[in-house]
């Protein structure tokens, strides 16, 4: 299956907090773009995500969120950015 490639931070943060493994970040102008290994669960995780039935911790999930803040405006380069992205 493709990765999956999301534009949206939030959803972005959502599935990290859940678990799943952020594979890369790459920007086109000032656009930031999230990619994450194409599953089906990714996706069931996504739609349960935008129709505001999922449910986390969250503290984890605001501690996920500023985490990836700092990615993105920290690093100029977010190609080696996401190498520093850590999975506690």
């Amino acid at each position: 299956m493709s990765n999956l490639e999301l534009n949206d931070f939030y959803s972005s943060a959502y599935l990290i907090t859940i678990g799943f493994e952020l594979m890369d970040i790459y920007k086109v102008g000032s656009q930031s773009t999230f990619v994450f290994e194409g599953s089906d669960e990714a996706r069931e995780e996504l739609s349960k995500f935008y129709t505001m039935e999922a449910t986390v911790n969250a503290a984890k999930y605001a501690q996920e969120v500023k985490k990836l803040k700092t990615i993105i405006h920290q690093h100029s380069n977010l190609k080696s950015a996401t190498n520093s992205y850590g999975k506690e």
